[in-house]
């Protein structure tokens, strides 16, 4: 199954959310030059001129540049994350996985070659994690509810192989979601090559297979 990409997805979030078309056009022309440009080196008057509005449109709507990133970041919290979470359980759902070794290479690749995908944007997402550590805590948690109910049976039939460690699935997720983000923190923000997919996610599943088997 193809995901659905960022930008896709915040574009139709925007479509379905109780704004004006011009701070449509204002929240979509943010996320297009944070991905682009970073953060800091935008200015409100790149985002008024790339939206087609007055840099007074911006500020009348969203007061201040960081307000602006709030309401950008915001979707991506409430529903984007939720909801390429959701593919990913479709992915699962779809795959036969009988071992738990298996279960661990097919997550961790795929979310990898998802984030690297979507590079730019996650760039914004991580560079405001890593100011507000709170946002990863709220969003582990958004994710683990939504991961639970679906992987909770899968989990507890590699728990009676002696396959996984007796933790709730909760923990599990938390720490497998924890190593990833680890890795993809410094490749992400501090990188522009290309990152070997292949062998990230052999160094990862090593790590967590040594602390996730019994």
């Amino acid at each position: 199954m193809k995901h659905t990409d960022v930008e896709t997805l915040f574009a139709n979030n925007l479509d379905t959310a109780n704004l004006s078309d011009k701070q449509r056009s204002v929240l979509k022309a943010s996320l297009t030059l944070f991905a682009q440009k970073g953060y800091e080196n935008t200015s409100t008057l790149d985002i008024a001129k790339l939206a087609g509005v007055s840099e007074g449109t911006v500020f009348k709507h969203f007061k201040t540049k960081d307000g602006l990133l709030q309401a950008v970041l915001k979707p991506f919290l409430q529903d984007i994350f939720p909801r390429v979470a959701g593919e990913f359980v479709q992915d699962l759902q779809a795959t036969q996985i009988l071992e738990f070794s298996d279960f661990l290479r097919f997550a961790v690749r795929d979310r990898i070659v998802y984030a690297m995908d979507n590079r730019a944007e996650m760039k914004i997402m991580i560079q405001e994690m890593v100011k507000k550590p709170q946002i990863l805590e709220e969003l582990t948690t958004r994710l683990g509810v939504l991961l639970q109910s679906a992987i909770n049976q899968l989990f507890v039939s590699y728990q009676d192989k002696g396959e996984l460690v007796k933790w709730d699935s909760m923990r599990i997720v938390r720490t497998i979601c924890g190593v990833i983000v680890g890795y993809l923190i410094p490749n992400i923000i501090m990188s522009d090559e290309c990152l070997d997919i292949d062998a990230t996610t052999n160094e990862i599943c090593e790590f967590l297979l040594h602390g996730l088997q019994p």
